[in-house]
């Protein structure tokens, strides 16, 4: 199918308010283009310049909209001190938390969130510079960081945080504030690599915390995050995992100027939310997994149909990410089926001959 518009012309006229030629996609391809490449995981996410021709050939093949670097959420916390596991054909694992508990890390922490910018933290900006270098002026790159939240439970036992929530709240943000200052010092060399961060809170979920306990602990880091990111003119997305219908009314005071969705029903999304920010999402990862293309072909025509009725715009995307065992031809329907339906009625004065 032939194009008008590259993806970051596309996604530039999105934040702008413009008229696209057709919806943005994004399926939030992460490790899976290891899956897809052939290269063992382990050698993805320990090595940025095989993560970032991994998601240039994949990017490429299923000609989606965006370059997305990630491997999982404990990559800030690993800076800072926790240590993980790496086994060959899967994500790294927690293995030692910084800290035991809150407490311990209350009382431990006299120095901001600085880190050292080696490890994987390098991975990540070796793979920024290469797809920059390759693609940046046609497509966007995007580096998923591990809000705050998310960040101090891989600081700690994550039991021993969800427990001082109740216990030791002002333990609680004294983590929370040294995990923020890490979060800012990590996103600054991001952006000046050439990516725009896409903040990424999934264990602030409804199905982790009530309302209350996201307002009180994750929200405000959130927003602080996000303050930064608009000191670089940057419009900024927000995905939190899982179930988020009892919080999606508080999720645009982050500041986040498109909001990426998981488990919650689109068009209640849509009611709370889509005439403040821009929607992303949010096509369930289990069915992209396991059901058959005809059936996705259905559920994603729908899905657009609804999404494009945001009135302040909407990006097609998966709820998560996509499963590593999703068969090929899945994830094409996926595609296929976005551009068929995500098609506006865009401006004749602004098309141009595509060669």
């Amino acid at each position: 199918m032939r194009e008008i518009l590259n993806p970051r012309e596309r996604f530039g006229l999105l934040v702008i308010d413009e008229t696209q030629d057709r919806v943005p996609l994004f399926p939030l391809l992460t490790s899976y283009a290891a899956i897809f490449v052939g290269v063992p995981l382990r050698d993805y996410y320990t090595d940025g310049v095989i993560m970032a021709k991994c998601q240039l050939q994949s990017r490429e093949h299923f000609q989606t909209d965006f370059i997305s670097i990630f491997s999982e959420v404990g990559i800030v916390a690993e800076g800072l001190g926790s240590e993980y596991h790496y086994p060959e054909n899967d994500l790294p694992i927690l293995s030692k938390p910084k800290w035991q508990d809150v407490l311990t890390a209350a009382g431990a922490i006299t120095q901001k969130g600085e880190i050292a910018l080696g490890g994987r933290l390098g991975v990540y900006l070796t793979a920024i510079n290469y797809a920059y270098e390759a693609i940046a002026d046609r497509v966007p790159i995007l580096a998923y960081i591990p809000a705050p939240f998310t960040t101090a439970q891989q600081l700690v036992e994550p039991e021993s945080l969800l427990l001082a929530l109740i216990e030791n709240p002002d333990a609680v943000h004294k983590l929370l504030s040294y995990a923020t200052t890490a979060v800012i010092n990590f996103s600054r060399a991001v952006i000046r690599a050439g990516a725009l961060p896409i903040l990424v809170d999934p264990l602030a979920s409804g199905s982790v915390l009530s309302p209350n306990q996201y307002r009180q602990f994750a929200l405000p880091y959130e927003k602080m995050v996000i303050d930064f990111y608009h000191r670089y003119d940057l419009d900024v997305v927000l995905h939190i995992c899982g179930d988020t219908t009892n919080i999606i009314g508080l999720i645009p005071a982050s500041g986040a100027d498109l909001i990426s969705v998981d488990k919650i029903d689109i068009k209640l999304a849509l009611a709370a939310v889509g005439n403040k920010v821009r929607l992303i999402g949010n096509y369930d990862t289990s069915n992209l997994w396991l059901t058959p293309p005809t059936v996705i072909e259905t559920q994603v025509i729908e899905m657009v149909s609804l999404g494009k009725t945001c009135p302040r715009g909407y990006v097609a995307a998966t709820g998560c990410e996509v499963p590593l065992a999703t068969p090929e031809e899945n994830l094409a329907t996926f595609v296929r089926a976005t551009k068929i339906s995500g098609q506006y009625d865009f401006p004749t004065k602004y098309k141009r001959a595509v060669v």
